[in-house]
């Protein structure tokens, strides 16, 4: 299947619901809402494949200057607390051709030798689904789905407050 057609069946995918969609809204307290969109690869991310597993939702884009200072921290986090269910999802919201902004994020993965998925939301829908003021914005989402934090601009994950909030979702 060529990558262009890939991509279009997979933005049809993105609003699919949990099943309980009246309590889905991008907000602390409520459940995530689903999307599903391609990775770098191209291979389909749904979100609500990670149920289960505690997620660091980062929305980011290459040209952001706090998102690159952000990432190496995301990175050791993701790897120190994997094995206890950690996944870390980084939305991309760089914009342009489907192809292009493919190869523009995976350079930027590899310079910064970064291993967690990297999705692609180049018309900014699940960004406008998730009601992003800023970037980097990042959504802790807990096992059964539900958002427990917002944060909004440059975290350093490895800091004493952002492990405190992983590790309280990760017991």
């Amino acid at each position: 299947m060529n990558w262009l057609l890939a991509f279009m069946i997979g933005l049809s995918l993105h609003t699919s619901l949990p099943a309980f969609a009246d309590d889905v809204r991008p907000e602390v307290g409520h459940f995530a809402p689903d999307f599903a969109l391609f990775d770098i690869n191209p291979k389909v991310i749904r979100l609500s494949d990670y149920r289960g597993k505690v997620i660091l939702l980062n929305f980011w884009a290459t040209w952001c200057l706090p998102c690159r200072g952000e990432m190496p921290t995301m990175e050791k986090v993701y790897h120190e607390y994997k094995r206890r269910g950690l996944e870390v999802l980084a939305v991309s919201l760089d914009t342009g051709h489907e192809a292009v902004v493919a190869v523009q994020v995976a350079d930027f993965m590899k310079e910064l030798k970064l291993t967690f998925p990297a999705l692609l939301d180049p018309k900014m829908e699940v960004a406008r689904l998730y009601r992003l003021a800023g970037l980097p914005t990042t959504f802790l989402i807990d096992r059964k789905g539900v958002i427990r934090a917002k944060e909004v601009g440059f975290r350093d994950w490895t800091d004493p407050d952002p492990r405190k909030k992983l590790e309280a979702l990760l017991r």
